[in-house]
């Protein structure tokens, strides 16, 4: 199926879809997208999720063991080391350690460059499985629990409850580009400057309550799970990143995470992910589900700032909220500076963000503008084939973007212009619901928007949608606290009725989540849906149009 027209582009791009009154919601996947027999879109088929991978060691020149022997050992599967630590000083050369115990470390675990470190195993057996053999590493002291190095990874383990004034609790990279995949990363955070008075608003305090990168640090961030972890003062609960950087960060899962606790000086923008100061990066396939940016600050899920432009792709963000601006994504260009000039613009091949084929639905802030995005201080980049919708708004000011190809079911904002920015360029879209646009010059062509007619390169025709969206009665429900999920259960006749509904976005009265997978008659949904009796999988609409 060829996606050449921009109406067979829509038409094959949606899923779920909102009329006005309700949300619009599409399932995606890369490219094009193919219909069953039922004519509904096959949704995403693989769970974004913290998952067991085999470890094939035939990559390793040497193996270790790690368990809870009483004595020391040697390494060995009949005779592990009984430290994380030990195991580490003994590697040499390309290593894998593997662990089947959990460790209250008393020092900071410093990994060796090609040393990979798989939690996870049966001390018995040695058999693989994350979730039966949890391997957790905490610790009861205010410190850092591990600092990666290059050509390192650390897969497969519950990092937990660290506590750290400084930058990034649980990994440390300083111009490392590490494997870090496959881990649960919970309540671990960032404690606020021992001295901080800073004299201006939005200074950098201590970022990064789980992940932590800077000086050009590009790790691999996949497979993993990020909850409830937090920052008193600083950027980026989850992850953040600072000065030159370019981390792939994919297929994570961020729930919860909660930046500012202690903030009165804006000093804490990302509810789960920052990138500052001139990074790049590729975020994608990721969930973002209930973060928040506390006190004044943006950028309940993902802050992007200081010429900072990475590739932002295929992400849902979903129920997150900023204190100020932005209840989603803040991307801004200049940084916020109140005692030395803004910087000169720079061009194109140095700064370039692009947004494309993302989900934005129910994020929120308090001036009720910019819930799903704010794009601001001469940002420059693309918003491409979004679906936006049951936002409180979006947000584009003194910028230059090409804004192509969405589905845009909040009140939209285009303003303002500043010397040295190129036009906006606003085509191809569905925009129905209120948009503003003054004091800048953008070019409309081919769109379909509401109450609009300036000119007759556009339509403000109503798109119609077919209505089939379910709700369904929960026998029973429970919330797995260990695994961040709760397990619904309908009746097998509500499950005859149903296709695939991995990644699809649901409601209970003013819940959201995401489900996580769906078999036989239960439904996984992140989050604690625990006492439910129904629950609304949204609407999905397909465009009811030739």
């Amino acid at each position: 199926m060829q996606c050449n027209s921009k109406i067979n582009w829509i038409k094959m791009k949606l899923k779920n879809t909102l009329s006005i009154k309700f949300v619009l919601l599409l399932i995606f996947v890369n490219g094009c997208q193919k219909f069953n027999n039922e004519n509904q879109l096959i949704s995403i088929k693989n769970e974004i999720s913290p998952k067991t991978e085999n470890v094939d060691l035939t990559n390793y020149i040497t193996v270790l063991y790690v368990s809870s022997n009483i004595e020391i050992g040697n390494g060995t599967k009949k005779n592990p080391y009984n430290s994380i630590h030990k195991a580490i000083d003994e590697a040499i050369e390309k290593t894998a350690i593997l662990v089947a115990k959990s460790d209250t470390i008393k020092n900071t675990i410093v990994l060796k460059e090609n040393v990979h470190l798989f939690g996870g195993f049966n001390p018995e057996t040695w058999e693989r499985d994350l979730e039966r053999y949890s391997t957790i590493i905490t610790s009861e002291n205010e410190q850092r629990l591990i600092v990666a190095k290059d050509s390192s990874q650390v897969d497969g383990f519950i990092i937990i409850n660290g506590k750290n004034r400084g930058n990034g609790t649980a990994i440390f990279c300083n111009g490392t580009s590490p494997i870090i995949s496959n881990n649960i990363f919970e309540n671990n955070i960032t404690l606020k400057p021992s001295i901080w008075a800073p004299k201006f608003w939005h200074e950098t305090a201590n970022d990064g309550g789980a992940v932590y990168g800077c000086n050009g640090a590009s790790p691999e961030i996949r497979g993993n799970l990020f909850v409830n972890n937090k920052t008193e003062n600083g950027r980026g609960a989850a992850i953040a990143f600072n000065g030159n950087c370019n981390p792939l960060i994919i297929n994570n899962v961020f729930l919860n995470n909660i930046a500012g606790l202690d903030d009165t000086m804006r000093s804490s923008d990302g509810g789960a992910v920052s990138l500052f100061n001139w990074c790049k990066g590729t975020i994608k396939r990721n969930i973002f589900l209930g973060n928040k940016a506390r006190s004044n600050n943006d950028a309940g899920a993902l802050f992007v700032a200081l010429w900072s432009s990475p590739k932002i792709e295929d992400n849902y963000f979903i129920d997150n909220e900023a204190g100020d601006d932005a209840g989603a994504l803040f991307v801004g260009g200049q940084e916020h500076r109140y005692d030395s000039p803004l910087d000169q613009y720079p061009p194109k091949d140095k700064f370039f963000v692009s947004i494309k084929n993302n989900i934005f639905i129910g994020n929120k802030n308090p001036s009720k503008n910019s819930g799903a995005m704010r794009f601001t201080m001469e940002s420059r980049g693309e918003f491409i084939e979004n679906i936006v919708a049951q936002n409180n708004g979006i947000y584009f000011q003194r910028s230059e973007t090409n804004i192509s190809n969405n589905i845009i079911l909040d009140n939209m904002l285009v303003i303002e212009t500043k010397k040295g920015l190129g036009k906006t360029t606003i085509k191809d879209n569905i925009i129905w619901a209120d948009f503003t646009h003054s004091q800048t010059e953008a070019d409309f062509i081919n769109n379909r928007i509401y109450n609009f007619s300036e000119n007759k390169m556009n339509q403000s025709i109503a798109p119609s949608f077919i209505d089939d969206g379910i709700e369904l009665q929960v026998l029973s429900s429970y919330y797995l606290k260990k695994q961040n999920y709760s397990e619904l259960i309908i009746n097998n006749n509500q499950k005859n009725q149903l296709g695939g509904l991995t990644n699809r976005i649901v409601r209970s009265i003013n819940k959201w989540s995401l489900i996580k997978s769906f078999r036989n008659n239960v439904i996984q949904i992140w989050g604690d849906f625990s006492n439910v009796t129904n629950i609304q999988i949204l609407p999905t609409y397909t465009l009811n149009e030739k």
